[in-house]
């Protein structure tokens, strides 16, 4: 099972679109970082997935739990 799977994340605001179609894959055990400039997109991909913010497109799962449909079941759970 996938830490953590995006399948075409988009975020728009109005005109703007914070982040295009984003698709990413984190093996259990795989440290990664998300790196960019000021403005693209880091913190709204991170709000995504804490289930603060909705995307305007796209899914993505947190250890096989969809983060729009299972949001609240991720929130203080730990899967070792």
């Amino acid at each position: 099972m996938d830490a953590i799977k995006i399948d075409n994340l988009t975020k728009r605001f109005d005109a703007m679109i914070a982040v295009d179609g984003l698709t990413l894959t984190v093996s259990r055990g795989e440290l990664f970082g998300l790196v960019g400039s000021d403005g693209a997109g880091k913190t709204t991909t991170m709000r995504m997935l804490a289930g603060i913010m909705d995307p305007s497109s796209g899914d993505a799962w947190i250890m096989g739990r969809h983060v729009g449909r299972e949001g609240e079941s991720l929130k203080g759970a730990s899967d070792t």
